[in-house]
């Protein structure tokens, strides 16, 4: 399991070096394999706006982009980036920066047309192994701020091997707890939220939203000794397509977890950080109730991955009164899936 160290010490915080704590959880049975920071070092890099662009007059797939790096004037950068846009908000390495690798940014001419830095990718800037195209920031990003700071790169990968008789640690909470324990500190619970320092803000209270919703569906646990207790909770006017906050982004890309959409984003930082794995259906594509139940022999469905499975009658699923909807606790059903609309 891999946890931001960060994050985790938004929860409990004690008086031990990165690590010390990795020692207390690896005697306690919490093997630590590997403790790596999120990023690589770099430095000279910032917020920017791109504020317009023009094809390269000598190079077809280079544009020339007019840049706001919170100067007082913008920045003329040479980009052959396919995503590129104005508007868009992007990590902008200035002269005289250094990129991971000591990748110094220079004054420069690309085809006779001086660009004075690089607009950057999550590769360029070390927290990525691939990408495609620039590393894009949300819009109220603040142009000028350091981007290792606004990131809160300053971090580590915690990486813990859970065995499988202790899955009350893999998450967040079940991790606060044991190392409450096993070091002796108070265990403290946060929220958090956006704030103009960039990703977090630590709060010590949690915010209960009343429900308006009131309808609902009607689920029957046909396998009470396998799964005695399942809850849903209908949402509607959700905006799917969305941005996730860059916060939830960065660490669920700390935890391994590719960032999908906003909704199942959400079901991926709920499950990390209490425990709870929870999974999101189209609610148009659910016919009648929710049923718990096994699978009949040779009861077919197509997952996520878009594999079809021919399942055996002894599987646990998730179903509505027509068809599967998930493999219990493995995986979601393609044709219920949530998509950007």
């Amino acid at each position: 399991m891999k946890i931001s160290e960060q994050w985790l010490r938004e929860w409990i915080n004690p008086k031990l070096t990165t690590e010390a704590m990795c020692e207390q959880l690896t005697l306690s049975g919490l093997e630590v394999e590997s403790i790596t920071p999120v990023a690589k070092k770099f430095s000279g890099v910032v917020v920017a706006e791109v504020v317009s662009l023009q094809k390269h007059p000598n190079a077809d797939r280079l544009n020339v982009c007019q840049v706001n790096v919170g100067a007082r004037e913008p920045l003329t950068i040479v980009c052959g980036a396919s995503n590129v846009r104005a508007g868009m908000k992007v990590a902008a390495a200035l002269e005289g920066a250094v990129l991971p690798g000591d990748f110094k940014i220079k004054h420069t001419k690309i085809r006779n047309v001086e660009s004075f830095g690089m607009l950057c990718s999550a590769t360029e800037l070390g927290i990525a192994e691939e990408s495609d195209g620039l590393h894009e920031l949300p819009l109220d990003a603040p142009i000028g701020k350091n981007v290792w700071e606004y990131l809160i790169l300053e971090d580590n990968v915690i990486d813990i091997s859970i065995t499988p008789n202790r899955g009350d640690s893999l998450s967040i909470l079940g991790l606060t707890k044991e190392i409450s324990a096993v070091c002796n500190a108070p265990l403290t619970h946060s929220t958090n939220t956006t704030s103009s320092r960039g990703l977090s803000a630590g709060s010590s209270e949690l915010h209960t939203v009343p429900a308006t919703i009131k309808d609902t569906l009607k689920i029957h646990l046909d396998a009470t000794k396998e799964c005695p207790h399942y809850a849903g909770r209908i949402i509607r006017n959700v905006k799917a397509d969305a941005l996730t906050p860059i916060w939830m982004q960065e660490r669920l890309r700390r935890s391994g977890i590719r960032c999908i959409s906003p909704i199942v984003d959400v079901m991926n930082y709920v499950m990390l950080a209490l425990g709870q794995p929870m999974h999101a259906f189209d609610l148009q594509n659910i016919h009648g109730d929710i049923h718990v139940r096994f699978s009949k022999n040779a009861e077919r469905i197509k997952l996520l991955d878009g594999q079809t499975l021919e399942l055996k009658a002894n599987t646990l699923l998730i179903a509505d009164n027509k068809n599967p909807l998930a493999v219990a606790g493995v995986m979601g059903g393609f044709d219920s899936a949530v998509t950007l609309t």
